[in-house]
């Protein structure tokens, strides 16, 4: 399974609704057109904070666009980072989701999210410890 990734589409969508080819971006953002390129493809890091504020310029974004292309970056530093350190892919897509669904979510309704995520764990771990050969039911289906 790939990496949840964000950036790369966000990208690749502002600089095409632009009209914008790849190259002349990246010629404009001094920023090798290999790299750009590998950036849209997902194979490298999104853009650095210095270089996104230019390309918001560039690009002439709106608030919204720069705030989604900057949580999409984030997003993507902290997945890879996570890829990097062993996560598994179902790992990555569970961060990736909660990611998501906080970013999409108003500031006083992040509790309920944390809560309910919390309450799942609660019981995985009560499920699990019933099943287990250690210490709960043991159902017979013979």
């Amino acid at each position: 399974m790939a990496r949840p990734l964000h950036f790369p589409s966000a990208f690749r969508d502002i600089r095409m609704r632009r009209g914008l080819l790849q190259k002349a971006v990246a010629v404009e953002l001094r920023v090798d057109p290999a790299v750009l390129c590998s950036i849209e493809k997902g194979t490298r890091a999104p853009l650095d904070d210095q270089t996104l504020s230019e390309a918001a310029r560039l690009f002439n974004l709106s608030e919204a666009e720069l705030t989604e292309l900057c949580w999409a970056a984030r997003h993507d530093r902290l997945v890879s980072a996570l890829c990097q350190k062993g996560a598994t892919a179902g790992e990555l897509a569970l961060v990736s989701a909660a990611l998501f669904a906080s970013h999409h979510l108003r500031t006083d309704d992040l509790p309920g999210l944390i809560n309910s995520v919390q309450r799942v764990g609660e019981s995985a771990r009560m499920i699990s410890s019933l099943t287990s050969p250690k210490g709960g039911l043991e159902v017979s289906m013979s």
